[in-house]
């Protein structure tokens, strides 16, 4: 039992069934309470058009010789047997029985104050009473009935009191059967309504079931598996939607796992092959001392690249994570631009390469310095890598508005239009046979520095005619003192 409670579909039956209970019992209800009103309703205005037949033939008395009780069951005789010649009587103004008329039965009717009230204000008055049986015994018991009683009035005053009643044995027995037909059908309607519920909920959650089974069959090594939905503009279609926008970016992020692993393997290997070569070198003869000397300067050298590599991937591991945080200093971007400009201006003389660059007086934003030389420096020196003998490459920084531009331009190789949004991926490099060397992170570290100083970066290039990188930061309104704390 508790296992079938705790699947989704019978909860929706029982939230279905237990809601429609709750319907049908008010609308049973309510219908109880109109058929009952209108019964009621019935009954009184046959009494009044009787009372009031009756009142008009008191008004209007019969002519001389003719009986007024026999001339009163001509009046009444088209409204039936029962209420007109058994429960009729006619009261003079004090209430007592108009001798004209002979009872036909010997049942009394109340006059009661109210009424005597109400009648002597010119207003009817109905009242529900019980009437004791014709014959006593305790198996019978009273019979219910509708009175009213209503006063004929005659030029502004009351001459008589007229009295008719109805059994309400009729209107109970509607009553009663149609509380017995509503009793009946409530529980077929609730069977019914159950079992359709559990269809309807079946068939409603059937593409959660394919979409549980296909989520299911979906796995770490094959990310390539869409939900389908049949309608995408519905509630589930917009969950599949979702659903794959988020396999999406799963197969992505594992895509970029696998390949930083697989880059960062090998990146790793090169400097320990290396290193392990140049040791067992070492080992195998017994080397002089510049012998030594040299295979630890080449150890230190390959350490040393192994140290700048991990600390790049762990500038680049906090930057994902967003546990990134400096020291934001006023930076002075053309001081700082001259000093990576000396030292790309040798890089470039080793190159073969021309290089330029414009530095305006003073440009000032908030950030760390060492960052934005490490920015520049990375940007200009990939310039520098690729682009041939006797290129060119310029470096240029101008104030727009609140922000400051910084462009790195180069007449080398360039980078194909389908390459562009993956150059600043990690271990990413174009085409191998125009590849330099490198670790492939130089472009991801500057993206990630850029990114920390609220700025943004861009490429713009052409295969064979050069490329352009421009980085925009934002400048700080006025020159800070040197030194102060930023945020």
């Amino acid at each position: 039992m508790r296992f079938f409670f705790s699947s989704l579909r019978a909860r929706l039956t029982l939230w279905y069934t237990a809601l429609l209970t709750g319907m049908l019992v008010l609308l049973g209800a309510a219908a109880l309470i109109l058929l009952d009103r209108g019964l009621r309703d019935n009954i009184d205005a046959s009494l009044k058009s009787v009372a009031v037949s009756i009142a008009d033939s008191v008004r209007r008395p019969p002519s001389t010789g003719r009986d007024f009780s026999a001339a009163l069951d001509a009046l009444l005789g088209p409204f039936g047997p029962g209420p007109a010649s058994r429960f009729f009587r006619l009261l003079d103004p004090f209430g007592r029985p108009d001798p004209r008329v002979v009872p036909r039965t010997r049942m009394q009717f109340p006059l009661s104050p109210e009424a005597q009230l109400n009648a002597r204000h010119g207003r009817e008055t109905y009242q529900t009473i019980t009437l004791p049986p014709p014959s006593r015994g305790k198996e019978r018991e009273g019979i219910p009935v509708r009175l009213l009683t209503l006063p004929v009035i005659e030029r502004g005053r009351m001459i008589h009191l007229v009295q008719v009643a109805m059994p309400l044995e009729s209107a109970d027995t509607a009553r009663s059967r149609f509380l017995l037909i509503l009793l009946g059908l409530i529980p077929l309607a609730l069977g019914g309504a159950g079992v359709g519920g559990w269809f309807l909920a079946r068939h409603a959650l059937a593409p959660v079931d394919a979409m549980v089974n296909t989520a299911r069959a979906i796995e770490a090594e094959d990310l390539s598996r869409r939900i389908e939905a049949a309608d995408s503009t519905d509630e589930l279609g917009r969950l599949a939607a979702v659903l794959n926008a988020m396999l999406v970016r799963l197969e992505r992020a594992f895509t970029a796992v696998k390949h930083f692993s697989a880059d960062a393997a090998h990146e790793l290997r090169t400097p320990l092959t290396i290193l392990k070569g140049e040791l067992e070198v070492a080992l195998r003869s017994p080397p002089t001392p510049d012998e030594y000397r040299s295979v630890l300067v080449s150890c230190l050298e390959e350490v040393d690249r192994l140290s700048a590599l991990v600390t790049d991937l762990l500038f680049l591991a906090r930057s994902d994570s967003g546990n990134m945080s400096i020291t934001r200093t006023p930076v002075n971007l053309a001081a700082v631009l001259h000093d990576v400009s000396a030292a790309l201006d040798a890089l470039a003389e080793t190159a073969q390469i021309t290089f330029k660059h414009d530095v305006p007086v003073e440009l000032w934003t908030r950030g760390s310095e060492p960052m934005l030389f490490r920015l520049i420096f990375n940007l200009g020196e990939n310039a520098i890598k690729y682009t041939p003998e006797g290129g060119t490459v310029m470096l240029a920084l101008e104030p727009r508005g609140a922000a400051a531009y910084l462009s790195v331009r180069d007449t080398g190789v360039g980078i194909a239009a389908e390459e562009q949004p993956h150059i600043f991926d990690r271990f990413y490099r174009t085409d191998p046979a125009r590849s330099r060397g490198g670790t492939g992170l130089g472009l991801a570290l500057a993206r990630s520095i850029v990114l920390a100083h609220g700025g943004q970066i861009s490429v713009e290039s052409r295969v064979g005619q050069g490329s352009c990188f421009t980085v925009r930061l934002p400048l700080v309104p006025v020159q800070q003192p040197e030194g102060e704390q930023g945020e």
